[in-house]
């Protein structure tokens, strides 16, 4: 019994350096956006404390109408699996309360370019928005705002005609 205390708080003391990890991070946008991808790359993905309250809101709307079902499917990754290289990460624009970033990389073989949106908020840079640029584009926000534009390559719903 006293082993299985040890190794509960042998992982929760983990979980939470990953996390304390982020929250250190988050004083610059690029340090950010680095902690998370190192952490997929070391196959303890960690997104805590990463949106911004908009975002963030959007987020919790969206798994509390879902009741429970998993989708599986990863926004910084766009997929359920990884296997990340190539990864690079460029400020496309910076101001002191905010900054677009962008990531390029390889999940597997598949190339992946991702815009990141992020804002400066109660002295903590938080991602605002992403976007995938490369086709089949998508806007999170968007997607998790039911916005008909989510997924601007998708074809569009054919309406049934009425008489």
């Amino acid at each position: 019994m006293k082993a299985m205390r040890i190794v509960l708080w042998l992982i929760l003391a983990l979980a939470l350096a990953g996390a304390a990890t982020l929250k250190e991070a988050d004083r610059d946008p690029v340090s950010l956006l680095t902690a998370i991808y190192e952490s997929y790359q070391n196959n303890d993905p960690q997104e805590s404390y990463v949106y911004s309250k908009r975002l963030q809101a959007l987020v919790d709307r969206d798994e509390k109408e879902a009741e429970g079902m998993v989708d599986g499917w990863d926004v910084f990754i766009d997929g359920q699996d990884w296997q990340l290289s190539e990864l690079k990460i460029v400020v496309v624009s910076k101001s002191a309360t905010h900054a677009v970033l962008r990531a390029t990389f390889k999940n597997f073989d598949h190339p992946c370019n991702m815009l990141f949106d992020l804002i400066l908020e109660d002295g903590h840079w938080r991602i605002n928005d992403i976007q995938k640029t490369l086709k089949p584009r998508w806007t999170m926000s968007k997607i998790l705002l039911d916005a008909p534009d989510a997924f601007p390559d998708a074809e569009p719903e054919t309406k049934p005609k009425t008489n």
